[in-house]
């Protein structure tokens, strides 16, 4: 094991650093000490409180192996569990909808919505226990912006904590945040490890070979604002052109006028374009040592997409992403040659739109995270 964590030529300063090793995007040692060093440690996206907002409402979601209910409790709460029956460890709910009691499909077990014990068949004669201890166990919980984070850490620093000020970012790039409900959501699998695609997503010195319909709709030549804080950063940009071959953009209809490109460790990328109100939450979810499934959220002021979100959905999902799919899909393999162990980044701090500096911080905090469990 000491040996996969070997981090070579990698170092503290981006400018004189290699990046991690070929061998931390495919060994299946690494993939599993990063369950206990970054997954079971971190706030993870898991829906919107528009997802759950009457009393018995509830959503699932999956920190890799392990499942998660949140519930809006007859009482008007919001709380995460651990989505097993505390009998017999089968799963509990399966993806959304609203529910009087939680019943475990195996032997009838019944909980509250507030996680409490209520009964179950033949248990009042056991010897050595109390309903107290069936009660479902708590995971931690935060109401981010309207965004619900789940964190399986009892002991984790708060999320608004750690991540206040990209918060205030998203405020100010969209004032009508408290507005928005959950619109769409797709996902596509992609055959590369979870850091090759945040790696990717990091950066933008790819864009202007690779994206180029972006690059008509954003202006990444002007001056862009970059805001760093602990698990967090994010990079607003001024719209280009509302003629550009991404979408069309009336100018009637644009609203948010700038991007802002967002990211919350370990897995969480906050995205918003030029047009209406909105924002895409793009979460990496990490499925396996070489695979990794993207999760899209699209979140507007209706449930009921206008025509221009629509050509923005449909732009995000048939091209943008497809083209940053077929990359992290050629890097993944590159990552197998023998004649490559380790790169370098391309630093410039005075033009930090094409800079690679977040790719090291990224990779930094992975990096911190293991060591913490290696020790």
């Amino acid at each position: 094991m000491t040996s996969a964590l070997d981090a070579g030529d990698f170092g503290a300063f981006a400018e004189h650093s290699a990046t991690l090793p070929s061998s931390w995007y495919r060994d299946p040692a690494v993939w599993r000490l990063e369950h206990e060093a970054i997954f079971y440690r971190t706030w993870w996206y898991l829906g919107h409180v528009s997802d759950v907002p009457r009393g018995g409402d509830y959503l699932t979601g999956r920190i890799v192996d392990q499942n998660v209910l949140v519930t809006r409790g007859h009482d008007g709460v919001l709380r995460a569990f651990h989505n097993v029956c505390s009998h017999r460890a089968h799963p509990l709910l399966e993806g959304c909808g609203n529910t009087a009691f939680i019943t475990c499909p195996y032997h009838q077990w019944t909980y509250g919505t507030n996680g409490r014990f209520r009964n179950g068949r033949g248990c009042e004669p056991l010897k050595d226990w109390t309903a107290g201890n069936a009660d479902l166990k708590p995971v931690r919980l935060e109401d981010y912006g309207g965004f619900l984070f789940v964190n399986l850490d009892a002991g984790a620093i708060p999320l608004i904590d750690q991540a206040g000020r990209f918060l205030e970012d998203m405020r100010r790039a969209c004032p009508r945040l408290p507005d928005l409900v959950r619109a769409c959501r797709w996902e596509v699998d992609v055959a590369a490890n979870w850091k090759t695609v945040i790696d990717n997503n990091h950066e933008c010195y790819h864009c202007d070979a690779n994206h180029r319909s972006l690059m008509e709709l954003v202006d990444y030549d002007g001056k862009a604002a970059w805001s760093d804080d602990g698990i967090t950063f994010s990079h607003r940009i001024a719209a280009r052109d509302l003629d550009n071959s991404a979408y069309r953009l009336d100018a009637a209809d644009v609203e948010q006028r700038e991007a802002l490109f967002g990211y919350i460790w370990p897995t969480a990328i906050p995205l918003m374009y030029p047009g209406s109100p909105h924002l895409a939450m793009f979460q990496v979810l990490p499925t396996g040592p070489e695979t990794t499934r993207e999760r899209w959220d699209f979140y507007f002021t209706s449930r009921e997409p206008s025509d221009l979100e629509r050509r923005f959905m449909d732009y995000v999902r048939t091209v943008l992403v497809a083209e940053d799919v077929r990359l992290c899909e050629n890097v993944q393999q590159g990552l197998h040659s023998l004649g490559y162990r380790q790169g370098r980044f391309v630093v410039d701090r005075d033009h930090p739109e094409y800079s690679e500096h977040h790719v090291h911080f990224f990779q930094s905090m992975v990096l911190d995270s293991l060591k913490s469990v290696t020790a």
